[in-house]
C-alpha cells in the first residue's frame, strides 16, 4: 500500500519534489510501523510472563495439594482405624482454610 501512495505523490508533485516527498512518508510510515510494533511485543511480552506466573503458581499448588494428600495419608496410617477418619477431615479443614485465606488475600 506504501508503493501506491508513493506512486500518486510522483504523478502529482513531479520528480525533483517526489523523491523528497516519498523518503519522508516513507520513513514516517516506517517509524509508525515500528512503534507499533514494540507495543505489540511489550504487551506480548507481558502476557507471556504472566502466564509463566500463572503457570508456576499452579504448579506449586498441585505439588502443595499432593503433600497435603500424602500427609494425610501417612497420618491416617500411623494411628489407629477408629481415628482415621478425624485425622482425615482434620486435615481437609486445613486445606479448605488455607485454600480460602489464599483466595481472600
Amino acid at each position: 500500500s506504501s508503493f501506491t501512495i508513493l506512486s500518486w505523490h510522483a504523478c502529482e508533485r513531479g520528480p525533483a519534489r517526489s523523491l523528497l516527498t516519498m523518503s519522508s512518508a516513507t520513513l514516517e510510515e516506517i517509524d509508525a510501523q515500528i512503534a507499533a510494533a514494540k507495543m505489540r511485543l511489550e504487551n506480548l511480552q507481558a502476557d507471556y510472563e504472566e502466564s509463566l506466573d500463572t503457570i508456576w503458581m499452579m504448579l506449586g499448588s498441585l505439588l502443595v495439594f499432593f503433600m497435603h494428600s500424602g500427609f494425610s495419608l501417612l497420618e491416617a496410617g500411623s494411628v489407629r482405624f477408629k481415628n482415621a477418619q478425624n485425622i482425615l477431615a482434620k486435615n481437609l479443614v486445613v486445606v479448605t482454610i488455607g485454600f480460602l485465606c489464599w483466595y481472600v488475600l
